[in-house]
């Protein structure tokens, strides 16, 4: 298991998002659409069952907490890609009014970027496999 500060660290840090992508989505959101309902559920459940298992220091941590990244960085990536492509759309044909919306979708890029690009990012160099280690 991974030094235990780091581990109690992730954990709530895992939690935190979790919770954080629930509200968000659940209570931020005006409309339900199922795609994004879907893919913020799934992400929710993953980053609280990680910090949770993180926290419990529980064996398979490390397995779960690499599956809860692997998803938090894809739907992150496409998540900001679409942000981004949405808003430079958005700019460039609506003109003036167009860069209101492109402005809330570059918003939104920036709020996803540290919860479900770089905190997945970070912890799965600390689960990385060191020199002379065994992971088994």
């Amino acid at each position: 298991m991974p030094a235990r500060t780091a581990s109690v660290f992730f954990g709530v840090a895992d939690v935190l998002t979790g919770g954080l992508v629930a509200l968000g989505v659940f209570a931020g959101l005006p409309a339900r659409w199922w795609p994004v309902d879907v893919g913020a559920c799934l992400l929710a459940m993953l980053d609280v069952a990680a910090g949770v298992a993180l926290l419990a220091g529980v064996r398979w941590a490390p397995r779960l907490v690499t599956v809860a990244c692997a998803v938090a960085l894809a739907l992150g990536l496409v998540t900001v890609t679409l942000a981004a492509i949405t808003a430079s759309w958005l700019s460039g044909v609506y003109g003036p009014v167009g860069r209101g919306g492109a402005l809330i979708l570059g918003l939104v890029a920036a709020l996803v970027l540290p919860y479900a690009v770089a905190l997945p990012l970070a912890q799965l160099v600390w689960l990385r496999p060191r020199a002379g280690e065994d992971r088994a």
